[in-house]
């Protein structure tokens, strides 16, 4: 059967062959040579029989007839196309487990780095909840460890505090002193709730304010007013911190009589002066509270406290109260007040 001059890859049986195609290839000249009955050159015989294609290369030689040629030459383009099958198999297998494999690295890669996403915002959740401003690295860990044991519930421990107080007051935030109070009363106020002893509920109520949370300490207080063993200084004690209670909540007629109950109680004691000392200056009567502030420095009350606390009145009052009570204070003892 003379060949195609058409389709000369397809005739011989390499139409799956990519260099049967490629005009100037080296099979393509050969199949040319072949379709024009030229003799092939030695070396391009062994290029036939090196490339696996025998029976071309017999055909060629002589050694086939036409007939033979086309079913050697059809069984050896089987084999290459199962070949190119299987290989083409495996190659996909081998790409899919290393995609498997590469899939598996970035995962760890990905996992690992979502790890240090998530520890850093963690290391940055807790000073922004308790608003604190940037963390210098070498005070980083103990940072940390003070807002983990605020945040289990822990105060903060005495060295802590200290420090806060120092060298680290940078850091001693409004939201951490609070949170630390908060731990405080919760600790004191399970201890009263245990034990029933009246000054646990005072100290109690006293980091209760301080946490902001003066309803909770005069809630506690009241409840340990209420049983009969409360009497004399334990009463005054009571009375003048729920009395500090009320005046926070603005129940300050309410603090005017704790304050007044607790001084009958404990005459000597400057605590229940200055308490109604700064209610009285609050409901605008100044000079009650100035005479009440009098008492408690003569009862032992520390001037630096008295003049903190009347700090804080004139911080939270308006300009034009703030300007009546230095006048009224400094009306009635311009030595005294004559620097606020």
């Amino acid at each position: 059967m003379p060949p195609s001059k058409s389709n000369i890859a397809t005739t011989y049986f390499l139409d799956d062959v990519a260099g049967a195609h490629i005009p100037a290839s080296r099979l393509r000249g050969i199949l040319e040579n072949v379709q024009a009955d030229r003799p092939l050159t030695s070396l391009q015989e062994a290029f036939l029989r090196q490339q696996g294609y025998n029976a071309l290369a017999q055909l060629m030689c002589g050694a086939l007839d036409w007939a033979t040629f086309v079913e050697r030459s059809a069984k050896e383009r089987q084999l290459r196309c199962d070949a190119a099958a299987s290989t083409k198999a495996r190659d996909a297998i081998e790409r899919a487990r290393q995609a498997e494999v590469t899939d598996r690295k970035n995962a760890i890669l990905f996992a690992e780095e979502a790890r240090k996403q998530d520890r850093r915002r963690k290391l940055r959740e807790l000073p922004d909840r308790f608003d604190l401003p940037f963390v210098e690295r070498e005070d980083l860990g103990r940072i940390n460890h003070i807002l983990r044991s605020v945040v289990a519930g822990r105060p903060v421990e005495k060295d802590d505090l200290v420090w806060l107080g120092g060298d680290g007051t940078d850091y001693w935030t409004d939201a951490l002193r609070r949170a630390h109070h908060a731990n405080m009363a919760t600790i004191l106020s399970a201890a009263w709730h245990q034990t029933g002893d009246p000054w646990k509920a005072v100290n109690a109520c006293g980091h209760w304010r301080k946490g902001g949370l003066s309803q909770k300490g005069l809630m506690l207080v009241e409840a340990a007013l209420e049983r009969k063993e409360a009497s004399g200084k334990t009463r005054s004690a009571l009375l003048t911190t729920a009395g500090g209670a009320l005046r926070d909540i603005g129940r300050r007629e309410d603090a005017v009589a704790f304050g007044t109950e607790a001084h009958a109680l404990t005459e000597t004691d400057f605590r229940p002066c200055t308490l109604l000392g700064a209610v009285h200056i609050e409901m605008g009567d100044y000079g009650t509270g100035a005479v009440w502030y009098e008492k408690a420095e003569a009862r032992g009350a520390s001037q630096n406290v008295i003049d903190r606390e009347l700090q804080s009145i004139l911080q939270a009052a308006s300009q034009h109260e703030r300007n009546q009570i230095r006048n009224a204070l400094k009306a009635y003892n311009t030595a005294r007040y004559g620097r606020l």
